[in-house]
């Protein structure tokens, strides 16, 4: 079985999968492959309408802010 059929599904899969997939792909160097960037963009997604919120963004700027 090769690495591309034991990714998950990006629209069924828990943030869990997502992340563990990430991590898998990166961890065997396959940072460059269309699956490590359609992964990515899956978790990002989930990320900004997790904490698309002004407290979060607020939160952000001061981690920025040093």
């Amino acid at each position: 079985m090769s690495l591309t059929e034991e990714l998950p599904d990006v629209s069924t899969a828990s943030d869990f999968t997502l992340l563990e997939g990430l991590f898998q792909l990166t961890v065997t160097g396959h940072t460059q492959d269309w699956e490590f960037e359609r992964l990515n963009n899956a978790v990002y997604e989930r990320l900004l309408s997790t904490y698309s919120g002004t407290d979060s963004q607020a939160h952000a700027a001061n981690a920025l802010a040093g």
